[in-house]
This record gives structure tokens, C-alpha cells and sequence, in this order.
């Protein structure tokens, strides 16, 4: 996503809330240790990113709100050239400016004692009495220090300030996506359906679940250069019972159904889509039944969304039509059974974040961006059902953004057939 001016209005809306004689600090955080000599990978703090379009771990925006008016400013590491030839590119000023559309830009060194400038009470900006932290957990700022380090420090240091999270505050903003939001969003969808289709090109009994968690990462990789929403599920017979099975490692036998839960990213942006499919071909009767109930709460979830709903109602629907098909099917004997094999949400917000941040109480609007995935789990028969796909709700209801991939069980078998 490339619309450099979509991040100075958020920074504008997100100013407009804020307090007058006020700081804010929002951190992109820094890379965590995995062993002694080495570090993760990097993961922008994805509020930073959504503000300013930079993904450069230590950077800060900084915006206070004083007697001049607002002012923002872009805190970036100095070019040093040692660390590029070990570590990468780093931006330049000029780089960082124009990516992020603020025009202020200062060097990170520089930044306590501009915090300092800005707090004490003969400051250029006048008397500051609120600081806005972004306070979410474990979001390091430096070695082993937290924002909420940070917050203790500055609070015993300048006693009369407020200190405020600003995280909820970014939070309601990103629940709504912009158009450019979710064209990158449909790119993302775009991607994982290349992947999935060289899934059910590929599938065979016989094989391991790793080969198609690899084939699907090369995929979109080799088309897109993606990379991963979240780490791929692909769960044969049932290992598909287990959620977020975390070990793709056991070989797919002759009937098993095979889950692929699975998404691409791009431009920091997350798909999130579940497929189940046969990997010999075709579905077995009872394979059958189970599916067909599914897909069937499926498309009458993503049907009735509109706005005013909550995430509430699309569950207590989801446990409702489940329950009475089930019933119908004998699949069980009493209403209270179902939650032995539906144990989860059919919906969560999607965008930076795979399950993006929400208030899950906060009714639906246009603009948001949410999943639908019911599930039907019987351990007993070795059988876990999955069908998710992802929707933007609109102003008359819901847009199902992954439609053009295929979950009816005949165009399945048909794109399987041997």
C-alpha cells in the first residue's frame, strides 16, 4: 500500500482525539533475542506502522499537541555503515520522509533529550500535563525496557503527568479499513488463492502435511513474493480436530480429509482463509454430511452480516444452525453436545494482525474487515471440518472478499480429480 497521504490523515484523526498540552509516543519496537547470537525477525508495532507506512525497528514517531499546535515529528537511526553491511539497508532521512509523509525528521539519538525538551515546564511546546504511550504488552523499546518501563520512568520523573494508553484510541481507528486497506487486502486473498490452487493441484495420499505447508509457501512466494500471515495448518484426519495444530509432520493417508487454514501477507496486510479437501479426491458420505453442514452455516453467516451486529450474534447464529443440523443429522443426541465439537469463534477482525486488534462488543460497520469460519470436530471419526473465508461488511450488509475460491464439493472434486 502506497498512498503516502492515507498516513498523515490517520495521524490527523488520531490528533484530533487527543488532548491539548499533550505527548505521544508510538514505538516500532525492536527486534527480540531467540538465542544468544541471534535476534527474531524483526515485527513492526503494527499501531507505528499503521501511522506511518515505516517498518524500521527503533524508530518513534513522536506528535505533541501544545501551545503551538500540533507538531510530528519522525525519530529513524543515522546511516552507519558498518551495520548495513552486516544487518541491510537502513532508510534515509529523505527516504523516511517521504514514505511517511511527515516532514520532521530527527535522529533516535537525539530522542530522550527531545522527550526532556518537550516535558519540562519552560518547554517550547508550553506545560505538557498528558503522555499518550502505546502500553501494549511486551512491546520492548530497547533491550530488555518496555513501554511500560518507559511509563514508570517518565511518571517518577515528572510527577504531574498524566499518563494515558493511546492504544485503544488506534485500535477503533483500525477497525475500519480504508479502500487502499483493503485493496491490500484483496492482493493478500489474491495470493492465497494461488497458493491453495497448487494445494489441490498437488494433494495426494501419501504425503506429508509438511510437503503442502512448503508447496504452499513457495507458492506465493515464487507468484508474489509473499510471505506468511501466520504460520500455515495443514492438519490431515484428525490432527484437523486440533486448532492451531503446530506439527505438520504425519503422513496423509487413504480417506483423510486434509484442513488448510492458511494465508498470505501483503504489504503488511493479512489473509486468512480455511479450505478442507479430500485427499484422495473425493468425500466420503459421512465426510460429506459433515462438510455440507458447514458450508452451509458458512454462506448463511456471511449472508446475514450487516451492519449494527455484533460478533456476538454471528456466534450465538453459528452454535444455533450447527446445533439444529446436527441434531438433524444424529451427528449428536442433545443440544448440549455441540460444544464437544464447535470450540471457537466463527469470527475475528482481520487486517495488519491476522486476529486484528478489536473491541469484539463494538457492532459492526462498514469499512471493517472480519472472518467467518464455522467448524464441525469429531475426533471419533478421525474427521475436522473447516470453511473460512473473509468479508468487508458494507453499508446493506457483507462482500466476501476470497468468493472466487472454491468450497462447493463438487467443484472440489472436480479441481482434485485424478
Amino acid at each position: 500500500m502506497e498512498v503516502i497521504t492515507e498516513y498523515a490523515e490517520r495521524r490527523e484523526t488520531l490528533i484530533r482525539k487527543l488532548k491539548n498540552q499533550s505527548l505521544t509516543l508510538i514505538y516500532a519496537g525492536v527486534p527480540k533475542i531467540a538465542t544468544a547470537d541471534d535476534e527474531y525477525p524483526f515485527v513492526v508495532n503494527r499501531n507505528f506502522f499503521y501511522l506511518t507506512g515505516i517498518c524500521q525497528a527503533n524508530s518513534v514517531l513522536f506528535i505533541v499537541k501544545g501551545n503551538e499546535g500540533p507538531k510530528t515529528y519522525l525519530f529513524v537511526d543515522e546511516y552507519d555503515e558498518l551495520k548495513e553491511k552486516w544487518t541491510g539497508k537502513r532508510l534515509t532521512l529523505d527516504e523516511a520522509r517521504t514514505l511517511s509523509g511527515v516532514q520532521d525528521i530527527m535522529l533516535t539519538k537525539n530522542l530522550g533529550t527531545k522527550i526532556d525538551e518537550a516535558l519540562r515546564e519552560s518547554g517550547q511546546f508550553g506545560v505538557i500535563k498528558t503522555l499518550y504511550l502505546d502500553l501494549e504488552k511486551e512491546l520492548k523499546i530497547s533491550m530488555g525496557f518496555t513501554t511500560k518501563d518507559l511509563s514508570n520512568q517518565l511518571g517518577a520523573r515528572y510527577s504531574q503527568l498524566e499518563i494515558l494508553d493511546v492504544f485503544d484510541m488506534i485500535m477503533r481507528q483500525r477497525m475500519i479499513k480504508s479502500a487502499a486497506e483493503v485493496n491490500a487486502m484483496k492482493t493478500a486473498v489474491a495470493t492465497t488463492h494461488l497458493g491453495l490452487k497448487a494445494i489441490m493441484k498437488n494433494i495426494r495420499v501419501g504425503m506429508y502435511e509438511y510437503q503442502l505447508e512448503a508447496l504452499f509457501r513457495y507458492t506465493i512466494r515464487d507468484a508474489a513474493n509473499a510471505g506468511l500471515a501466520f504460520d500455515t495448518i495443514i492438519a490431515a484426519g484428525k490432527n484437523a480436530t486440533i486448532l492451531h495444530y503446530p506439527t505438520p509432520n504425519d503422513k496423509i493417508s487413504d480417506g483423510a480429509l486434509v484442513l488448510c487454514d492458511l494465508g498470505a501477507r501483503y504489504g503488511n496486510y493479512s489473509a486468512d482463509i480455511t479450505r478442507t479437501y479430500p485427499a484422495s479426491g473425493t468425500f466420503n458420505p459421512l465426510q460429506r454430511a459433515i462438510y455440507e453442514i458447514v458450508l452451509k452455516c458458512n454462506k448463511d453467516i456471511i449472508s446475514f452480516i450487516r451492519p449494527g451486529l455484533t460478533l456476538l450474534d454471528l456466534q450465538k447464529r453459528t452454535v444455533e444452525l450447527l446445533t439444529r443440523e446436527c441434531l438433524d443429522h444424529n451427528l449428536i443426541k442433545t443440544a448440549d453436545e455441540i460444544s464437544k465439537h464447535y470450540y471457537h469463534n466463527v469470527s475475528h477482525h482481520l487486517g495488519l494482525n491476522t486476529h486484528d486488534v478489536c473491541d469484539r462488543e463494538v457492532p459492526l460497520a462498514p469499512g471493517m474487515v472480519i472472518t467467518v469460519e464455522p467448524g464441525l470436530y469429531f475426533k471419533e471419526f478421525g474427521i475436522g471440518v473447516r470453511i473460512e473465508d473473509d468479508v468487508l461488511v458494507t453499508p446493506t450488509g457483507s462482500d466476501c472478499l476470497s468468493k472466487d475460491i472454491i468450497k462447493e464439493i463438487e467443484d472440489i472434486e472436480k479441481a482434485i480429480k485424478r
